[in-house]
């Protein structure tokens, strides 16, 4: 396991809140009927479009963690660490997912029935990562067996269905070049969550077994997969914009991003303290992140300062703040008072 890695979680947690931040505050701006200067939105949805890169680094580091705790194990050996990884990811899931519910019950008159709460939660609303997360923990020990054996196989399966998924699930990119009975092989809950981000999980667990290899040969084109970056992110940021039409673009770009971040050193990365230590709490504050967005900008728009949302890169900045410092001082302070165990079960 590299030594910049929990870095790169923090850094991910970053760019989730921020793209939340951005997304939230320009739909309640939207919603008050206030109106944000052209420039901004121009800044902003640049800035959240780093987004994209936040899911799959988080699931490529979450299999390259799994890889070496499984370090030295059998099959049978590697099932024994199962239960207690989806434990540690469903509780706080389930916990946080319901305060949301309330949340909105609260602040925004918002209702479902009993089975559609059942449905939100597994389906993954509003943290859809989460499903994907578990769907790929409960298969980690057979996908990592297979990669012992054969280590390009699990990669290129899900590179294969993922592209399935994509031109099955965008017929206004594709057409309808896949039949309507194929329907039947995409699975449900996380069809969407494997056509945005189905490779990451397996290419994490591919470097996981073969990391000094794999470092070697992306050292070897990193400038190019740095300038492919750019320009494709430029694609991206674009798209966004509406000044060209490019949307499976945003699915691509993040494969070349994290190819990019492998061979850099803790030393490269600015903070890296300061993300290592936002990386171990990285969970719990993409649980929490939504809840703490919502309740800022209700409470603006509530205590009569809603016109401030003209000024959206100052509202970021300062929601964003917020929301990434507040959790996580009660989340240190949780871990301190209430022990480790009692932290696992809020926070994983």
């Amino acid at each position: 396991m590299s030594r910049h890695f929990p870095a790169l979680r923090g850094i991910a947690i970053l760019l989730v809140i921020i793209n939340h931040s951005v997304t939230l505050g320009l739909q309640f701006a939207r919603n008050q009927e206030i109106t944000v200067p052209p420039w901004q939105k121009f800044i902003l949805i640049s800035i959240k479009e780093l987004g994209i890169f936040a899911v799959p680094l988080f699931l490529f580091l979450a299999a390259s963690y799994f890889v070496y705790a499984a370090q030295g194990k059998n099959l049978k050996s590697m099932f024994r660490l199962i239960p207690n990884n989806l434990m540690y990811i469903a509780l706080p899931y389930l916990i946080w997912s319901l305060l949301y519910y309330l949340l909105e019950y609260v602040l925004f008159n918002k209702q479902q029935t009993i089975i559609g709460y059942a449905k939100s939660l597994i389906v993954g609303y509003p943290n859809n990562f989460v499903p994907l997360l578990f769907f790929f923990t409960l298969l980690a020990p057979f996908l990592i067996w297979i990669s012992r054996k054969a280590a390009w196989l699990v990669f290129l399966l899900f590179l294969s269905y993922q592209s399935f998924l994509v031109v099955l699930l965008r017929p206004d990119i594709f057409g309808e070049i896949i039949p309507n009975w194929a329907d039947i092989f995409a699975l449900p809950i996380i069809r969407l969550p494997i056509a945005l981000w189905g490779i990451f999980y397996p290419l994490g667990i591919l470097y996981g077994l073969n990391s000094e290899d794999f470092k070697k040969q992306i050292g070897k084109l990193s400038t190019f997969v740095f300038v492919i970056t750019l320009l494709m992110f430029g694609l991206a940021v674009s798209t966004q914009l509406g000044f060209i039409s490019f949307p499976i673009i945003e699915i691509i770009t993040p494969l070349f991003g994290l190819l990019g971040l492998l061979v850099i050193n803790r030393d490269q990365i600015p903070f890296a303290r300061f993300f290592e230590r936002l990386g171990k709490r990285s969970y719990g504050l993409y649980l929490i992140n939504l809840m703490i967005i919502n309740i800022l900008y209700f409470l603006l728009i509530a205590i009569g300062f809603k016109q401030i949302l003209s000024f959206q890169i100052l509202i970021v900045i300062v929601v964003g703040a917020i929301t990434l410092f507040l959790p996580l001082l009660f989340m240190e302070g949780v871990e301190k008072k209430a022990g480790r165990l009692s932290y696992r079960v809020l926070f994983g």
